[in-house]
């Protein structure tokens, strides 16, 4: 039986508090545990959506998936490779997509951007650009400066860009905030499109009626613990996304 596409065991992460004397670093006793005991696993195809209030530790749960962090506690396995033991070969299984338009080279233009992280990956940008920009229809602005895009064509880039190494799995934090009604509609029906090719993917948004439409699955982040629901007919996911919160001690917002 082959590996889940993500599993992740009994993840907890700590932020100790950290204080400056005389240029000598200190760690207080008051930090924050951003995560708490979180655990989940997901099938090849499935696709996951994550709610829940800001400072709920929603992308402190995406960052250590995607190695950018280091666990306190806890295992995460993307295809059966550690992230500890064997990062790079996780790394190679995912694409991270920020959503950060500042982590692009303004000057540069968009082939020179993704030419730069395609290298980074160990792969020829004459093979490894045009089929993303195919998918995402980016052959107008290729050779256009990065600065001179609107919104939605930067987050395009940021899509390009993680799916330039044809990963399995696809980490998203909040791909379509900021964008118009039209703009977002395309960045939705893409990640429909990566369900049907097998790719798995964590979404982290805001918007429940997103998460409805796309979740295979859905969960609520409070307070660092994650909470997988199942709206049914009698509770809409509003009201059940409202009563967890509120069940959890979180904040709205």
């Amino acid at each position: 039986m082959s590996a889940p596409a993500v599993a992740v065991q009994g993840l907890s992460k700590y932020f100790p508090q950290l204080e400056l004397r005389h240029l000598l670093t200190f760690r207080r006793p008051e930090g924050v545990w951003a995560l708490r005991q979180v655990a989940f696993e997901l099938n090849p195809g499935e696709i996951l959506c994550i709610l829940g209030p800001n400072g709920s530790g929603k992308t402190t749960l995406i960052k250590l998936i995607a190695t950018l962090l280091i666990p306190t506690e806890g295992r995460i396995f993307i295809h059966g490779q550690d992230t500890i033991r064997r990062p790079m070969l996780a790394k190679r299984r995912l694409g991270f997509i920020t959503c950060n338009e500042w982590s692009f080279y303004g000057p540069l233009s968009g082939w020179q951007n993704l030419a730069f992280f395609a290298r980074l990956h160990g792969l020829d940008p004459r093979t490894a650009i045009p089929p993303v920009a195919r998918l995402l229809k980016l052959a107008p602005y290729l050779d256009r400066r990065f600065f001179s895009y609107s919104t939605g064509i930067k987050r395009r880039f940021d899509l390009a860009r993680g799916m330039l190494h044809q990963p399995d799995l696809l980490l998203m934090d909040e791909p379509t905030t900021n964008l118009d009604p039209i703009a977002a509609g395309e960045v939705r029906d893409l990640i429909g499109r990566l369900r049907e090719e097998g790719k798995t993917v964590i979404l982290v948004t805001h918007r429940l009626g997103e998460a409805q439409k796309l979740g295979d699955r859905l969960a609520v982040m409070t307070a660092g613990r994650l909470h997988e629901i199942r709206p049914s007919p009698q509770e809409s996911l509003e009201d059940l996304y409202r009563r967890t919160v509120q069940e959890e001690g979180g904040a709205l917002g």
